[in-house]
């Protein structure tokens, strides 16, 4: 999942997400390549705590 698309699920600027990442709030960001970085969609869901809903199921 991008950082873009966990802060329209957390209804939040993808920068917001970031300094979350900075500061070690919510689920760790894994590293793609020198600049990519994803989180896993069910460590996201689980956090937010939106379980089984149709967002996370994308």
């Amino acid at each position: 999942m991008t950082r873009r698309e966990y802060a329209s699920l957390a209804g939040v600027h993808p920068d917001t997400v970031k300094r979350w990442a900075r500061l070690g709030i919510g689920p760790r960001p894994r590293k793609v390549g020198p600049r990519l970085v994803r989180y896993n969609p069910t460590e996201v869901c689980k956090y937010l705590g939106i379980g089984d809903s149709q967002e996370c199921a994308s």
